[in-house]
């Protein structure tokens, strides 16, 4: 599993960024379906988390690459490479979501804010702006953003299912990045608007895709680890990779379990602390999950595809 360890800045930013899609689609429903001031001036307030943790991921991503100047570099080939257009779509997403909030949000702040050197200049041109957008362009931005973000994990995936790596290339790939996203998106989706005390409408649904994520999550991991039995190549058997594949799903599958259950009870309690508590059990195990992924690489080369 040494390998998986060494790619952990790709382990956190691929997480965080699938939490963070998951949590903007939860966000850009309950602004799609409550339209009053509160609910919206509330949920751009916790969005701002949202934003962050792309933030942190792209600088975890720009470890990966040794430097941000190779993030440049790889934009160079969108639309023939996968790194490309990973780096493309991710930050579309974090540009065209972060733009949408700071629009939003510029009439919401405090005047004393106009008043601050560079800031000020800037909070009252988005503000200006927002004003002379017709009404219906938050509802449109948030539907695009979404889109985007489906995207960004799409090429994401996409990225690592290639031929010469039987361990990636297959379907458990995109459903774990697509289960990821709606698991820690949904947990992080109830711990932000629960502090803001909004959003209870959507508990009952982000509980249940939580839920539904674990029970595929587990029957895919069952399945998976039956795939990877019958995956080799003339050095390697896929599961020697990850001699620890078995023992750290059940630690995965167990911490996220506890996490759902402190979900379910801090929902129901009302109990914000319960949450994030949940909310960071669950990312810990999809943690552990990315970092089995990252030690599962293997190449079978060419000769075995026959080229």
């Amino acid at each position: 599993m040494g390998m998986g360890l060494h790619e952990w800045p790709l382990v956190f930013f691929t997480v965080l960024a699938q939490s963070a899609v998951g949590a903007f689609w939860a966000f850009s429903l309950l602004l799609l379906t409550d339209k009053s001031k509160p609910v919206e001036s509330r949920t751009h307030y916790v969005m701002t988390v949202l934003w962050g943790l792309m933030a942190i991921g792209f600088i975890f991503s720009t470890l990966h690459l040794g430097s941000p100047q190779r993030a440049f570099n790889a934009l160079n080939r969108i639309g023939a490479s996968g790194l490309s257009n990973e780096i493309a779509a991710d930050s579309a997403f974090f540009a065209l979501g972060a733009g949408y909030w700071a629009l939003a949000t510029a009439r919401l702040l405090p005047e004393s804010w106009q008043k601050l050197p560079v800031i000020g200049f800037v909070v009252r041109l988005l503000a200006t702006i927002s004003a002379k957008l017709p009404s219906i362009w938050k509802t449109i931005a948030v539907i695009v953003v979404s889109l985007v973000g489906a995207g960004f994990i799409y090429a994401m995936s996409k990225l690592y299912m290639i031929d010469t790596v039987p361990t990636w290339n297959s379907v458990y790939t995109p459903a774990s990045f697509v289960l990821t996203a709606l698991l820690g998106g949904s947990a992080l989706a109830l711990a932000l608007l629960s502090s803001v005390k909004i959003g209870k409408q959507l508990n009952g649904l982000l509980l249940g895709v939580a839920w539904l994520a674990f029970i595929v999550a587990l029957v895919m991991t069952y399945q998976q680890h039956g795939y990877l039995s019958g995956v080799s190549s003339a050095i390697h058997q896929a599961l020697d990779l990850v001699p620890s594949f078995v023992p750290v799903m059940i630690a995965r599958f167990i911490l996220i379990a506890i996490g759902l259950l402190l979900l379910t009870i801090g929902v129901k309690k009302a109990n914000t602390a319960l949450l994030f508590i949940g909310l960071l059990l669950i990312i810990g195990g999809e943690l552990l999950a990315r970092v089995i992924f990252y030690g599962l690489h293997m190449t079978v080369g060419m000769a075995a595809l026959g080229y």
